[in-house]
């Protein structure tokens, strides 16, 4: 009992604290994400971690994994082929486009301001940043689509693209996974397509079951604890077989509803209910993990990425719409509804610690990330707004409306 207790009474604390300081940021009007991170900076090792009963440890991984899990279902349930069919090639070259120029812009940055004064080289460091830039935190940017009901071409393909570009961002951080941290380019590239294809099968065959099983199941409450068995399952058989649980939890969450045909919902609803606890728990962990001093001592490279990669998503929306024809609007506003950054690469960012290579640098790159996380989530939601209001595609905001 004496074991349990501490984990459960440091836990209820984030929780509380989370919610708290989230209440407080929705009357403010600001992303609630962020202040969720604040929330559990307090109770990182440089504040209230210093106390003897307060410790954020290995109990959190469990925890994060699942969270994360659940928010790359949602990610994979998201993308229909409806959407897919009707503004597929804008989407797909837009989202492309973006991901590569973060990652591009990203790399150059960093490798050629980084000193070699790390236990990774500077290309191999400029290469885990890289990859965790491709990602886009879609929550600030639909969130903004809702509340001001905003139509239009931009509207449509920023969708699309905050759907697909986390896919594509979880397969290039599994290729640098294994460039990284494998023997050789070939053995690695083979392996990453491996892993890759494997977590997908995976999980598109459990969301064939999940879709089999569900049809048994009417009461819409049994139907949570359905799906989430069904994403641990996932979770555990890609960790077990080496795959990539983010790729096979998505993959899982795209079958769902495409092999539920016209009752894809009843497979995301409740799950979507319980989305705000993920974020809530997700979140406070993450930012349990904040240290002020590793902070202070890496300014440059929070500098570094904030603007490499923002350089680099509007640049690379710019140019892979364009490619295709698209209209003016989105070529010219598409980029700056993609700022806003969070959940996968925080998560991304957390599995670093996993690897024994990157065992001295994991916890450096994960406040880097928390860095920016804070800056881009407030930052996000109004360059979104900013970019529609130009793109003419704002209606009434739904709050002065009702």
């Amino acid at each position: 009992m004496d074991a349990i207790s501490p984990i459960t009474l440091n836990l209820g604390l984030l929780l509380l604290s989370g919610l708290i300081f989230g209440y407080i940021a929705s009357r403010y009007n600001l992303p609630r994400v962020a202040a969720y991170v604040i929330a559990g900076i307090i109770f990182s090792p440089g504040l209230l971690g210093r106390l003897e009963w307060i410790e954020v440890g290995g109990w959190a991984a469990p925890l994060t994994t699942t969270a994360l899990g659940v928010i790359a279902y949602l990610i994979g349930g998201s993308i229909t082929l409806k959407q897919l069919r009707r503004s597929g090639r804008v989407i797909f070259s837009a989202a492309i486009g973006e991901s590569l120029g973060a990652v591009l812009c990203v790399f150059a940055a960093f490798w050629l301001l980084l000193p070699d004064t790390y236990a990774l080289s500077p290309v191999q460091l400029a290469l885990v940043f890289a990859a965790i830039a491709a990602t886009t935190a879609p929550a600030g940017t639909i969130a903004i689509l809702h509340q001001y009901r905003a139509r239009g071409p931009v509207s449509n393909t920023l969708l699309g693209v905050v759907a697909l570009d986390d896919a594509i961002g979880i397969i290039l951080f599994s290729l640098m996974m294994v460039v990284v941290v494998g023997e050789s380019l070939t053995m690695s590239l083979g392996t990453a397509l491996l892993q890759i294809g494997g977590a997908i099968v995976l999980g598109v065959l459990i969301g064939r079951i999940l879709c089999q099983v569900g049809k048994r199941f009417h009461q819409g409450g049994l139907l949570l604890p359905l799906v989430l068995g069904h994403i641990l399952l996932a979770l555990g058989l890609a960790e077990i077989l080496n795959l990539s649980p983010l790729l096979a939890t998505m993959a899982l969450g795209f079958s769902s509803r495409y092999f539920s045909r016209a009752a894809g919902d009843r497979m995301f609803i409740q799950v979507e209910y319980f989305e705000e606890l993920v974020f809530l728990i997700f979140f406070t962990l993450a930012g349990a993990h904040f240290e002020f001093t590793v902070f202070v001592g890496h300014l440059d490279l929070v500098l570094i990425y904030f603007v490499a990669r923002i350089i680099g998503k509007i640049g690379g929306a710019a140019l892979g719409a364009a490619a295709v024809g698209a209209s003016q609007p989105v070529v010219r506003w598409l980029g700056l509804g993609l700022v806003p950054q969070a959940g996968v690469a925080v998560g991304l960012a957390l599995t670093l610690g996993n690897e024994p290579v990157f065992k001295e640098l994991s916890t450096m790159i994960l406040n880097v990330i928390l860095a920016t996380t804070l800056l881009y989530e407030v930052l996000g939601p109004l360059a979104a707004k900013f970019a529609l209001g130009r793109a003419n595609e704002l209606g009434r905001e739904r709050g002065k409306e009702e």
